[in-house]
């Protein structure tokens, strides 16, 4: 039997002639199937990078207003690939019984959007404070670490030659320092096949699709020098 469901529109979402100032009229898809789905025009937020379309909500309420986010990931030399992520964006409910969260604010979330910080702008702005110092005091560390590793002649303290890594070291090593000492050079290209590394140590091309994200890159860079050094292995 055809679906003869009608979209009822809340009237608080009829648009008005001209959008208030910082906002403009947005095509919004309602409904619960394509089928069924309308088109309905919101006030939405000059921030707001949201395709209304393209994600569409199954009631006019569920319209969030979010903007890009920023991000950090903060790569490890053990196993795995970014254990540690922070996302924040700003963000809008139009309907949050909560006014904070009708506002716009900033929502900071982890890795697996389970855990969520909601900040207002002073809130952001002290937190984006706390951040600018623990990177200076991050620095620090990493200038402390090297001068230890060189003054006890810690093979890992400065950059070693290819050849006297292993398998476990690629494994293990910072990504960007494996980059250094194969002298690899990433090129984003559309032309990726099966064979990501080129040429050879020294003078070495990861090809990458445009836009991939960083911490693919650095997966994709470590998987093609551990089948790399396979096939050296095997050669030699």
């Amino acid at each position: 039997m055809q679906d003869t469901t009608v979209q009822t529109i809340p009237a608080v979402f009829t648009p008005p002639a001209v959008a208030k100032p910082g906002h403009r009229l947005a095509p919004v898809k309602v409904g619960r199937t394509n089928a069924t789905s309308v088109i309905v025009y919101i006030e939405c937020p000059d921030w707001c990078t949201e395709d209304h379309v393209d994600e569409p909500v199954i009631s006019v309420e569920d319209v969030m207003h979010r903007g890009d986010q920023a991000n950090v990931f903060v790569p490890t030399f053990g196993y795995g690939a970014y254990p540690i992520q922070l996302h924040a964006g700003i963000e809008s409910d139009p309907l949050a019984s909560d006014p904070q969260l009708r506002a716009a604010h900033v929502a900071v979330q982890d890795a697996g959007g389970n855990d969520y910080s909601y900040l207002n702008p002073e809130m952001a702005e002290q937190a984006a404070d706390d951040l600018i110092k623990m990177a200076a005091d991050l620095r620090q560390m990493a200038r402390t670490a090297r001068l230890a590793n060189q003054a006890t002649g810690d093979p890992r303290g400065d950059l070693t030659p290819w050849t006297s890594l292993s398998r476990t070291d690629l494994q293990a090593l910072p990504i960007a320092r494996l980059l250094l000492v194969f002298g690899v050079t990433v090129v984003e290209t559309e032309d990726v096949g099966r064979k990501a590394l080129y040429g050879e140590p020294g003078a070495m091309e990861l090809h990458v699709l445009p836009g991939t994200p960083q911490h693919l890159r650095e997966s994709q860079a470590r998987r093609a020098l551990l089948d790399w050094h396979k096939a050296s292995a095997r050669r030699g």
